[in-house]
């Protein structure tokens, strides 16, 4: 993929040159792949090449004169400084819409392998929608990466905790004889089955699809990926995704279907508001979504297990980190990357390791590369990192003080903690919304006027997707949180040029000694910097929780590490508990 501003400004002029020579005023590049994910494969990368933006969500509509570039509130710096070419706008249907409206084409052309049905139908209501026969950036991307073609394998009942029996037998028991499930979300398809694969960096997946009936189960996927054994052993019928159009019109059977995944592309080309010949569609939610979020007993276990061996690795990396002196960004995210390759049951990063130090911190997923890697100095450094291990998946902020902090530095730090202490120790009524907890870790800061961008915490898979839905912790989450739900706790400050505080841990809902009321269980076990928080601050049922959870580390993880790194513990956490 070329990427970078200048060769990313010779991509635009290439589209903008197509765009004339086949009478397309506008067109829509978004970040998803087909299968509508977070991450995508190097060949996936579209936006990325026309842009040389690199986030993992955002979307980019370009004119003949105008280019605008939509991301959410993780990327707003990170895309003003990768994608010079571009205008930068939120990413929200209504600054869509507003942009749109100002433009002069009269119609926006969209490939319809990337465009859900559920977003063609809410934008054609103030958009001109004309589907593309083909995606012009693939027709010029002429040194486009090859897709990996690892096979995908069995992921055994030992860390799955349900057989894929008894996962088919819940998603089919609704269906009727003349009913069929149509699952687009990967995610979904890999878990139902209990498969993974390497399709994607950081995300343990196949590429794939499913149609499901009461007796048959058809996969959709490149054949070459499914090993004779395996298709025996899932009893499924492999057809690859040229054929799926006409498979799905052959069955003559009303589709159960989720609008938010489904491509557009099973629509008419020659109207693209009705649907192909005798494709019937139901629209329903994901039936995998839920039961994937809400983890069983197996999965919830291998989380606990897999957070201390994970916190071993960190622990580990804060003591070599402090006894570094010229060290760089790079450096030390691949040191962490080696801490955790000698864990057992690791297969790889959740994701890619954010290591920022001073103003990088401030770019809220920032990525140290070779161009933009600088030496960690005096100031605070944020290392946002997870691992994937067969047993689960992990995701953990620490933002560490090298030198001595400044007055401002621990304030912010410590608001930040109190929001993080506040979503960790509430108690809440079984129906209760992720969107009605997010302003408990905010009060704080907002106390101050001062706020972050993102999210609050986010759902996180089982050997799946580090972000996964429906449940997460924002003012726009409204799924309840029910008992074996992951999610993340990440409150967070960032000053434009100065630095980023960001603290995270993850933690499954159970239920509490209160009846009718559900808690948070940490599984994250690595303890805060000292050196950054204020005690002063803190209130008396702050302290208290604060305690349980050091005692916690000590109780968990202590009996992992060696000598020098027990006592190494000891001494950090008792330089917490001191000042208490």
């Amino acid at each position: 993929m070329q990427s970078g501003t200048n060769l990313a400004e010779t991509n635009l002029e290439k589209l903008r040159t197509w765009m004339a020579t086949n009478n397309v005023e506008a067109i829509h590049v978004p970040r998803e792949d087909m299968f509508g994910g977070e991450y995508v494969t190097a060949s996936d990368e579209r936006l990325a090449w026309v842009s040389g933006f690199t986030g993992s969500a955002g979307l980019a509509i370009i004119t003949i004169d105008e280019a605008h570039l939509f991301v959410d509130g993780r990327y707003t710096l990170q895309a003003k400084a990768q994608a010079s070419d571009f205008e930068i706008h939120a990413l929200s249907h209504s600054e869509i819409i507003k942009v749109w409206d100002s433009l002069k084409p009269a119609t926006l052309h969209y490939d319809p392998w990337l465009m859900p049905v559920k977003q063609l139908k809410n934008w054609n209501e103030s958009i001109n929608l004309k589907p593309l026969k083909e995606n012009s950036i693939d027709i010029l991307w002429t040194d486009r990466p090859t897709p990996d073609s690892k096979p995908a394998y069995d992921y055994p009942m030992e860390y799955a905790g349900k057989s894929r029996e008894e996962k088919l037998e819940y998603i089919r028991d609704p269906l009727t004889e003349k009913e069929a499930i149509f699952l687009s979300n990967a995610e979904s398809v890999c878990w139902l089955l209990n498969i993974r694969g390497a399709d994607l960096p950081h995300v343990p997946l196949l590429h794939c699809m499913a149609l499901i009936t009461k007796e048959d189960i058809t996969l959709f996927c490149d054949p070459q990926k499914i090993t004779q054994d395996l298709a025996k052993k899932l009893n499924i019928k492999v057809v690859p995704f040229e054929r799926m159009l006409s498979t799905i019109q052959s069955l003559r059977t009303t589709i159960v279907a989720d609008s938010t995944t489904t491509p557009s592309a099973l629509l008419k080309k020659g109207n693209h508001l009705q649907f192909q010949r005798n494709i019937i569609f139901n629209w329903q939610p994901d039936p995998c979504e839920l039961p994937k979020a809400k983890k069983n007993v197996t999965e919830q276990e291998g989380m606990r297990q897999c957070h201390i061996r994970d916190a071993a690795a960190v622990i580990r990396f804060w003591k070599w980190l402090e006894a570094q002196k010229n060290i760089t960004e790079v450096e030390a995210q691949d040191q962490l990357g080696v801490f955790r390759s000698q864990i057992d049951l690791y297969q790889g990063d959740s994701f890619a390791t954010i290591s920022g130090f001073g103003p990088h911190g401030a770019i809220v997923h920032y990525r140290a590369t070779p161009e933009s890697n600088i030496p960690l100095g005096k100031g605070l450094y944020l290392l946002d990192s997870g691992g994937q291990y067969l047993d689960g998946t992990t995701d953990i902020t620490r933002t560490f003080a090298i030198g001595t902090p400044t007055q401002q530095q621990k304030e912010h730090y410590t608001l930040v903690l109190k929001g993080h202490i506040a979503l960790s120790n509430i108690t809440f009524p079984v129906g209760t919304t992720g969107a009605q907890l997010d302003a408990l870790a905010r009060q704080y800061l907002w106390n101050q006027g001062l706020d972050y961008s993102h999210g609050t915490g986010h759902g996180v898979g089982s050997f799946l997707n580090v972000h996964e839905g429906p449940q997460g912790i924002s003012k726009a989450r409204g799924t309840v949180l029910e008992p074996g739900m992951v999610v993340s706790n990440e409150p967070g400050l960032y000053l434009e040029g100065e630095y980023g505080i960001r603290i995270e841990n993850l933690q499954i809902v159970t239920k509490s000694t209160c009846n009718g009321f559900l808690c948070f269980e940490p599984l994250t076990l690595v303890p805060y910097e000292p050196l950054l928080t204020d005690t002063s601050l803190l209130i008396n049922s702050e302290i208290t929780w604060l305690k349980g959870y050091c005692q916690a580390i000590l109780d968990k993880i202590s009996p992992t590490l060696n000598k020098p790194e027990q006592d190494w513990l000891k001494d950090k956490i008792n330089n917490i508990s001191e000042s208490l």
